[in-house]
């Protein structure tokens, strides 16, 4: 079963290559629904290194507002 971190990445990575609104919005959610309990270390390193750190840092913002990016 994949971490919820995983699943965000992995949706992030669909919309980019799909230009996928819907694939945001359901990353979106997943951070929404587990917001406090995601490792958001883990998520901002691999959105780099999956070339989606833009679409991450949107939902970051949205999600997260004030909590600063390491």
């Amino acid at each position: 079963m994949a971490t919820p971190e995983d699943v965000i990445l992995s949706k992030l990575e669909w919309s980019k290559l799909a230009s996928s609104e819907r694939q945001w919005a359901d990353a979106l959610q997943v951070a929404k629904t587990q917001g406090k309990r995601l490792d958001l270390a883990y998520i901002d390193k691999w959105s780099v290194e999956l070339g989606v750190a833009d679409l991450w840092k949107r939902i970051r913002e949205a999600v997260f507002p004030g909590r600063e990016q390491k």
